[in-house]
Formats: C-alpha cells, sequence, structure tokens
C-alpha cells in the first residue's frame, strides 16, 4: 500500500501520467473524427492541468466557488507538488462521513497522519494503514 501511495504523491508520476493521457486524447482525435471536438476540449482541461501541476499550482474549487476568490483557493504545495493542507491536519475534525470515497479518505489520513503514524483524526480504526475501508473505492 506504502508503494501506491508513495507513486500517486510523485510529482513526476502524475505528470506522465497527463502527458500520456494528453496523447491518447491526440490519437482519439486524430483518428475518429466524430469525437474530435470532445477531445479537444479534454485536451484543453489536460493542458490545464499540466500548466498547474508543472507549476506546484493547485485551486480548491470548492472554497473558490464559496468565496469567488482565486487568491484565497490557492493551496499551497511543498517541493514534491503534494497539496498542504494546513489547519486540516493541526485538529481532528474529520470522521469518515465527510467523505465519498475511500481513496478521498486515505489522501486526508496519509497527509494527516504525523511522524509516528498516528492517525489525527480516527480514519482508520483497526490500524492496518488504510482509511475508510467501509466506503465505496474511487479513484
Amino acid at each position: 500500500m506504502d508503494e501506491v501511495a508513495n507513486w500517486r504523491r510523485s510529482k513526476k508520476s502524475r505528470l506522465i501520467i497527463i502527458v500520456l493521457l494528453l496523447i491518447v486524447v491526440g490519437v482519439v482525435a486524430f483518428f475518429f473524427e466524430k469525437t474530435r471536438l470532445w477531445m479537444i476540449g479534454i485536451a484543453l482541461v489536460l493542458l490545464a492541468a499540466l500548466g498547474l501541476e508543472a507549476t506546484n499550482t493547485d485551486v480548491d474549487l470548492g472554497q473558490l466557488v464559496e468565496t469567488g476568490s482565486l487568491e484565497q483557493s490557492m493551496v499551497k504545495r511543498d517541493a514534491e507538488g503534494n497539496a498542504q493542507y494546513g489547519a486540516m491536519c493541526e485538529q481532528n475534525v474529520y470522521n469518515c462521513t465527510d467523505f465519498a470515497t475511500q481513496a478521498e479518505a486515505q489522501e486526508v489520513y496519509d497527509t494527516c497522519k504525523t511522524a509516528d503514524n498516528r492517525d489525527r483524526h480516527g480514519l482508520d480504526r483497526d490500524g492496518d494503514g488504510v482509511a475508510c475501508q467501509s466506503l465505496p473505492a474511487g479513484t
């Protein structure tokens, strides 16, 4: 499980995935004329994602909708490009019911666990390193 989490947290892996998706979209657009317009739209979204990832920039869309301020919705990232959630990890504010998928809960669990692997939010009740196992897997 740690290997998957480390791979997922790697900026290089994320950049490679985005570039590979751009290539797939380009190939589909080239060979399938009926999907070309859709593929152009998807390519634009992927290019935006590539730009955000390359510049270590991220935006919390929920915060953006709530505040209307791009500046207030910016999420800080570390040198590896991982989101730094700040106050989210400073106190016990989450329960499994706060997440739609296990992957979302796992992201918070992995981000917020302490140096001694203590679970700040109690998302991993059985201590096996997998948060909120009862939730649907998600992506």
